[in-house]
């Protein structure tokens, strides 16, 4: 548990194990810097129209304590104004002056700055409308302490091969897949004997990863980063791993997007998922999947509302000996798409 961001145990107290942490953006606080802030500059203190009495009176006091106009576009603002509006005075105090009705009254105190009352609201709310209306001015950071590796101090002081566990997270498929082929070398034999197992089990599900075309994604990808075509091959590498038998298993143009050596290992991929005694069936237009495959089924003759009868079924030799298959015609080389004569320029 002590490697696992997902356990107290080894999760970085800062950031509870995410690896970053949501803060207030200076941009997202002032994305638009010709403003000023008698224009409503600083977007969550001017939301409302007209903006905020009690807003605009603490700026208008600040505004006079550290002499500049409100009507100044925020650009041309000294940088040392700038970090006092936004992360506050420190301990310095400043003279705030408020009207209400026909009363005017002084406060003296430190001005805690915008980025500071967005920091109050959000702890001190326990409205849920609140948290999503302040969460729009917030980005996600990489943690001060963990730095993005998501482990406690203890965990990443544990090195193997010079490097922590974080390090192996950061590689991409391919450089994963030559970290860990390598790194028998690298051990003692009697480490070489306790990884053994373990260092096999890696390799041969990072040589699944590559093997279906996604050497080149780094292992700390978030899913939500994925198109749909890359999650659908992690999931076919990882049913490769897993040994199934048995299971029918329906793939939507895996070969989209793909280079045509990617594609090869693909198809050799599918053979070997057959090959475990599984059913396969993948919808594509590529003419190697196409020739590669035990039976085929032609549906046609057009697309969309043209289509949906069978055209043709059976074996490769089967499809290319049918009348009225145009994909059999493309294969056999009756039909062909033209190269043009003339080129667009790129642009």
């Amino acid at each position: 548990r002590l490697f696992s961001f997902n356990a107290p145990q080894g999760a970085c107290p800062a950031c509870d194990g995410l690896g970053e942490k949501l803060l207030f953006d200076e941009d997202l606080v002032v994305p638009n810097h010709d403003l000023s802030i008698k224009k409503g500059a600083v977007v969550p203190w001017a939301k409302s129209n007209p903006p905020s009495p009690y807003y605009m009176q603490v700026l208008g006091s600040l505004a006079r304590e550290l002499k500049f106009d409100l009507d100044t576009p925020w650009k041309d603002l000294h940088p040392e104004i700038l970090d006092k509006i936004l992360f506050g005075t420190g301990k310095t105090a400043v003279t705030l002056t408020f009207i209400d009705g026909k009363k005017s009254y002084d406060v003296k105190k430190p001005f805690e700055g915008v980025i500071g009352n967005l920091n109050r609201r959000m702890l001190q709310t326990e409205s849920a409308w609140m948290r999503e209306e302040l969460s729009r001015y917030q980005s996600s950071r990489p943690c001060e302490v963990c730095h993005g590796a998501r482990l406690k101090p203890e965990a990443l002081a544990v090195k193997i091969a010079g490097q922590d566990i974080a390090h192996a997270t950061h590689l991409s498929v391919v450089d994963a897949l030559a970290f860990f082929t390598d790194m028998p070398q690298t051990l003692s034999d009697q480490q070489r004997a306790i990884a053994e197992r373990i260092l096999k089990e890696i390799v041969e599900r990072l040589g699944f990863l590559n093997n279906v075309g996604l050497d080149y994604l780094n292992l700390d990808r978030t899913s939500g980063t994925l198109s749909g075509g890359e999650s659908q091959r992690i999931r076919l590498a990882s049913q490769i791993g897993s040994g199934l038998s048995g299971v029918l298993y329906v793939l939507d143009e895996p070969s989209i997007g793909l280079h045509q050596r990617d594609n090869d290992m693909l198809l050799a991929t599918l053979r070997r998922l057959r090959d475990l005694g599984n059913t396969v069936l993948v919808v594509e237009h590529d003419e190697d999947a196409i020739r590669t495959a035990d039976y085929v089924i032609d549906m046609g003759p057009g697309a969309g509302v043209h289509g949906g009868q069978v055209v043709a079924k059976g074996t490769l030799p089967e499809l290319l000996a049918s009348d009225g298959s145009v994909t059999a015609d493309y294969l056999n080389g009756v039909r062909e798409v033209p190269v043009p004569e003339a080129r667009r320029k790129g642009n």
